[in-house]
């Protein structure tokens, strides 16, 4: 499948919709499990989403589903439905979503975007999807199981020199498969991250994109990684602490975390960084030709968890 819509294809799948283009689409930013353009069409700016062919139909009506949902409640932007009432098409094997079109403005605060998330994972209360579905998250039992196997099936020194260097990660700072089986399943948006979340000037709101990768995971783990998404990695201790804890403060004003889940919140980031397989990487190189996001993964873990003490501290000191 192309990373690109050509013009024959963008008219098929507005024609589900009963729409046509009314100008020349452009490409959105991201793509890497999707393609996005927006178009201008006779109902104003569209933007026309083919989920990524990793995605089955399954998965891809699940994100849409969550985005409805949150749209609803108006921290989407307004999905479109086909004339039949369905929220997604399909097209020689891919499926298409298509939204509002908002124009973003320069991102909000960190503490705005703590807050939004807050509402976001109000919201997602009352997500019941209509079908069942694989998340998109997932952790070995144990967490280290799914290193271990990776250990044994590659003989590449730096692969294996990260693997081992995960382990003891987890040996020091990971939770176990009972701790981390103790926190409640709860769905989460799965990549909620500034750049996922546009902020219209007039009123002003706060609405999130790219419900790809909704799944069912403790929220205390998403809340922790929307933060290190909104920070540039290497912050000295002090300003760490300060930047933490003011989006904490902003989220908990919002949706009180328990005192429990804020004692094993910045653990259970670790574990699940150091766990993860999906996309395994090295410090150098990424099997899917994604070396920047393997550098930036690489020390971003490394960062977290010579600053675990300080995070854990301000987790716990910040109360709603």
């Amino acid at each position: 499948m192309t990373t690109t819509m050509d013009a024959e294809e963008l008219s098929a799948c507005l024609s589900q919709y009963g729409l046509r283009a009314r100008g020349p689409a452009r490409p959105l930013p991201g793509g890497h499990v999707g393609v996005t353009v927006v178009v201008p069409t006779g109902q104003g700016p569209l933007a026309v989403k083919r989920f990524s062919g990793h995605f089955d139909t399954a998965r891809a009506q699940l994100a849409a589903q969550a985005h409805q949902h949150a749209a609803q409640a108006g921290l989407a932007p307004p999905l479109r439905q086909t004339p039949n009432g369905q929220l997604t098409t399909e097209l020689n094997g891919a499926t298409y979503m298509l939204t509002e079109y908002i124009h973003a403005v320069q991102p909000s605060g960190r503490a705005d975007f703590a807050a939004a998330l807050a509402a976001l994972h109000t919201r997602l209360e009352s997500f019941r999807p209509g079908g069942p579905c694989a998340d998109f998250l997932e952790l070995s039992d144990p967490p280290t199981a799914g290193l271990e196997r990776v250990l044994r099936q590659t003989p590449d020194k730096a692969r294996r020199e990260v693997v081992n260097w995960r382990l003891r990660i987890l040996a020091e700072c990971g939770l176990g498969a009972q701790a981390v089986a103790s926190v409640p399943k709860r769905w989460v948006h799965g990549d909620a991250r500034p750049d996922n979340v546009l902020t219209t000037p007039t009123p002003e709101q706060h609405l999130f994109i790219d419900f790809d990768q909704v799944s069912r995971f403790p929220q205390p783990y998403e809340v922790v990684r929307a933060y290190v998404a909104s920070v540039s990695p290497g912050l000295a201790a002090p300003l760490l602490a300060s930047t933490f804890r003011s989006y904490l403060s902003a989220y908990q004003a919002i949706r009180p975390i328990s005192a429990a889940d804020r004692a094993l919140m910045i653990d259970l980031y670790i574990t699940v960084q150091a766990a993860e397989t999906r996309t395994f990487t090295t410090s150098e190189g990424e099997v899917r030709d994604m070396s920047a996001f393997a550098h930036t993964r690489h020390q971003q873990l490394i960062w977290i968890t010579e600053y675990c003490d300080v995070l854990r501290t301000v987790a716990e000191e910040v109360r709603p």
